[in-house]
């Protein structure tokens, strides 16, 4: 009986010593995360490399950097979405979202955030995410940082050509495009603008033409309001700084880096882009060379109208076996030490309040005109392309169209209408599709 006794207990010990290893062994397993960069450079591969093994001391949850090339991302996303392989965290562009809510692919994020939704700036509460619930009726993207657009202009050269520019004054359309006419000198090699004739050509003369409009780019019933002289005229003007010479023929296949390169190198005068090229300028440039105006009035009503995003955004994706773990992640990314960190290299501001008082984003810093215009009562944000996909049109169609008409071989006119036809042709199809919905209205910040 002893011996019996004696057998059943080692029997159980062994059975809770099997219990407590197989237990631990669960507890050890290490939990990783796949992560894709869609911008990536350098710079921001090894920020992520670094904050990703902070991450893996702080939680003991492993991180994979994986990247593709911006002018691939999109169909790579596309093809990973379609075969449920997409990585637990993904840098998404705010364009691709029509499409992505609409085939499931992205998580919303409405519960993650809950009661800390007050740590972030108003500029992620007021205008990204109250435009997500709008559009798709939830929050799908936690900004990386915010961006909003200015003109960078070589201080330098507007001192010789007699132009006085003043960054709290600001100035209007008409006075921009009278700087870049006079900083035009082929004869000194100067072009007064980085014009951007490829990919995202459409973005700023799309901002352009709604500062027409109040900011509008369709009626209630999403019928297009750039089908009228006023926009064709408008269209031409933009149009005009390539065909007078404003800027190098092969500007005409110029991207982001082609204008940023030829901007900093020395060839162009002028370039409007977002805050994420201030890096580049201060890296590549003496202070005395450069500045950063606001984005110019409208002539119409003197309002400034100016996108305010986060194009590079985290979001989670659905295939994600770890959601927990990769809300995580994000959240440790975009904590304020390590989102100023991300800022600074990047270019962009700070989405939490949390920032104190660096003086990088300070009134007298390299970002004091973004910053301004993020505080400025008179700024509007217009409405986007629209709340449907547009992935193909912006990576072929809106700048073809542009391009057709500055090699001659269409009128302004009918490459204008042809993007605006096609725009309204989608519009009216979302609301269709969508009873309830609406046509997105321009947002003021304050």
């Amino acid at each position: 009986m002893r011996n019996k006794l004696r057998l059943c207990s080692v029997i159980a010990m062994l059975a809770i010593m099997t219990f407590a290893f197989a237990g631990g062994a669960a507890e050890k397993q290490e939990t990783k995360l796949r992560f894709i960069d869609v911008s990536p450079s350098p710079t921001r591969q090894e920020y992520f490399t670094n904050t990703f093994e902070k991450f893996k001391q702080e939680t003991g949850i492993s991180v994979v950097y994986e990247s593709v090339p911006w002018d691939d991302a999109a169909n790579k996303l596309t093809v990973l979405g379609a075969s449920n392989q997409l990585p637990d965290v993904m840098t998404t562009w705010a364009g691709w979202l029509g499409q992505f809510t609409e085939a499931g692919w992205v998580v919303p994020l409405s519960d993650y955030i809950g009661s800390t939704k007050d740590e972030y700036a108003s500029t992620v509460t007021e205008l990204v995410w109250k435009a997500e619930q709008e559009l798709y009726g939830n929050i799908y993207t936690i900004p990386d940082g915010m961006m909003v657009k200015g003109v960078f202009v070589r201080k330098d050269w507007a001192k010789e050509v007699g132009l006085d520019l003043d960054m709290k004054k600001g100035w209007t359309y008409a006075e921009y495009f009278d700087a870049v006419y006079k900083l035009t000198d082929p004869s000194k090699n100067r072009y007064g603008t980085s014009f951007r004739g490829s990919r995202g050509a459409f973005d700023p003369l799309f901002v352009y033409l709604e500062s027409l409009n109040g900011g509008s780019a369709y009626a209630a019933d999403g019928s297009s309001l750039m089908k009228n002289q006023e926009a064709v005229d408008a269209y031409k003007k933009w149009m005009g700084l390539y065909l007078d010479g404003c800027a190098p023929k092969d500007a005409i296949n110029w991207g982001f880096v082609e204008m940023v390169d030829n901007f900093c190198g020395g060839l162009t005068g002028t370039l409007i882009n977002d805050s994420e090229v201030t890096a580049t300028a201060l890296a590549n440039m003496k202070d005395e060379q450069w500045m950063v105006m606001p984005m110019p009035r409208s002539d119409k009503d003197g309002k400034i109208y100016n996108t305010v995003n986060s194009p590079y955004a985290y979001s989670i994706s659905s295939s994600s076996k770890n959601k927990d773990a990769a809300w995580k992640l994000i959240e440790f990314l975009t904590r304020p030490d390590n989102n100023i960190e991300y800022c600074k290299l990047t270019g962009l501001i700070p989405i939490k309040t949390a920032v104190g008082d660096d003086p990088f984003y300070g009134p007298n810093g390299p970002y004091a005109a973004f910053v301004q215009q993020l505080n400025d009562p008179a700024m509007v944000v217009p409405v986007a392309f629209g709340p449907f996909n547009y992935t193909d049109m912006h990576q072929g169609m809106m700048h073809e169209e542009m391009q057709k008409y500055l090699l001659g071989r269409q009128d302004a006119q009918t490459s204008l209408f042809n993007v605006v036809n096609e725009l309204e042709k989608r519009m009216k199809a979302y609301l269709a599709e969508n009873p309830g919905s609406a046509v997105e209205q321009p947002k003021g910040l304050l």
